[in-house]
């Protein structure tokens, strides 16, 4: 097993699922690069471009966030000022924004990070910390901090769940289109083998007129649980046609590839398993969704909320949670974020997030994000399961993985 290969190609199967140079400033500060009591953050994103239609939602949250703690009178008396730059989906755009919000705009923190980026390496000289969904080589790098799961809890977490239902066999259906997604191959059947189940491989084009042949090899096989690698139109269209072939199993699925309005329109994902870092976004029984839900209807009305716009509006609450903690002053630095991040203990956010500490060292993000909510669908609604609690992988099993992940 190739280890750099086998960590990128998990990370590869995490985009392909999820998927389907102007800046801005948001909050209502005036933009004032030294007014005392306000905070600069950044936002480096992919707002437009050919990945917006998955990524754009993570900008509307994040300046939904700034609104509403703005007006609920700042993070102790102290306004944001959030500088959102959009990348459009080129890695190169992405730098020369961070370079700007760093060295011009004086940002203290960066939160939200964009599917891919160029700059991990330019923050860990500058000592800048940035709060986000980060790929596997910056696991060990001091700067960034992950929120929700590392790419091996999420392919582990998906094995645990259904084999928790009764799954001995496993069927994996990987996209065509990326040499990624077939490197993925060893950790799923690594992950299924821990659980006791045998993994059927496939391969499904996203351009494909029927998966018939895909679908009939995993029915053969007396598959029961499917994982599908790719994004969530294709996902759907993969399921619909192994139904239509008499496969009889339940779709497996990381949140994040979830579409909810067209998910619920299509009666096959009845009874699905899907795993996520954050609590599910429709739950109001759970106070940070209640907020959430509530800052979006009236600071972002009209974009639709889902696994996307919680987890942004998750992230930025992971910086909120920091500095109300260490009680950072009228002009912190970023060094004193990045204390005040370390200095998190079992944060949740008020239900938001499973428990979340960064402990100091090369294993910060290792150890804060092997935990995970599950939901299903259940008579067309979605549905927690274990009573929305969180459920966590054994790091354990994790760890001969875990140690694949290249040096920062």
């Amino acid at each position: 097993m190739r280890l750099h290969t086998l960590a990128a190609g998990v990370a590869a199967l995490a985009i392909a699922a999820a998927a389907t140079g102007c800046s801005s400033s948001s909050g209502g500060s005036s933009g004032a690069s030294s007014a005392s009591g306000t905070w600069k953050l950044g936002s480096e994103l992919t707002c437009s471009g050919p990945l917006a239609s998955s990524a754009g939602p993570y900008c509307d949250a994040i300046k939904a966030w700034a609104k509403s703690v703005n007006a609920s009178g700042g993070i102790d008396g102290h306004k944001i000022d959030l500088i959102v730059k959009d990348d459009a989906g080129n890695p190169a755009t992405g730098l020369r924004n961070v370079r700007e919000l760093v060295e011009q705009d004086h940002v203290i923190a960066l939160i939200g990070l964009p599917p891919s980026y160029t700059f991990s390496a330019y923050l860990k000289a500058k000592n800048v910390p940035a709060i986000g969904i980060i790929g596997n080589s910056d696991y060990r790098n001091p700067s960034f901090f992950n929120v929700g799961l590392n790419p091996f809890a999420s392919v582990f977490s998906v094995s645990q769940e259904t084999s928790r239902v009764g799954t001995k066999s496993f069927g994996f259906a990987y996209c065509a289109e990326s040499a990624g997604c077939a490197q993925s191959l060893p950790i799923i059947q690594a992950a299924a083998a821990s659980f006791g189940q045998t993994t059927t491989a496939v391969k499904v084009s996203s351009s494909a007129a029927d998966y018939t042949a895909p679908c009939l090899q995993m029915k053969n096989a007396g598959v029961q649980s499917m994982l599908i690698g790719a994004g969530s139109d294709v996902v759907l269209r993969v399921l619909d046609s192994c139904v239509a072939q008499g496969l009889k199993a339940r779709v497996a699925v990381p949140a994040q590839a979830i579409q909810p309005a067209d998910w619920l329109k299509d009666k096959n994902t009845e009874g699905m398993i899907a795993v996520s870092g954050y609590a599910p976004w429709y739950d109001t029984s759970i106070p940070g969704i209640k907020t959430y839900l509530d800052g979006m209807a009236k600071y972002a009305p009209g974009v639709a909320t889902g696994a996307a716009t919680s987890a942004a509006w998750s992230i930025a609450e992971v910086f909120k949670g920091a500095a109300q903690a260490a009680h950072l002053g009228d002009n912190p630095t970023p060094a004193q974020v990045t204390a005040a991040l370390h200095g998190l203990k079992g944060y949740t956010a008020d239900g938001l997030l499973p428990p979340l500490s960064y402990p100091q060292g090369a294993d910060q993000n290792l150890a804060s994000s092997s935990c995970y909510f599950t939901l299903t669908i259940k008579d067309g609604k979605f549905a927690s399961t274990d009573g929305g609690k969180p459920a966590c992988v054994d790091q354990q099993k994790l760890a001969p993985f875990e140690k694949l992940l290249p040096a920062s």
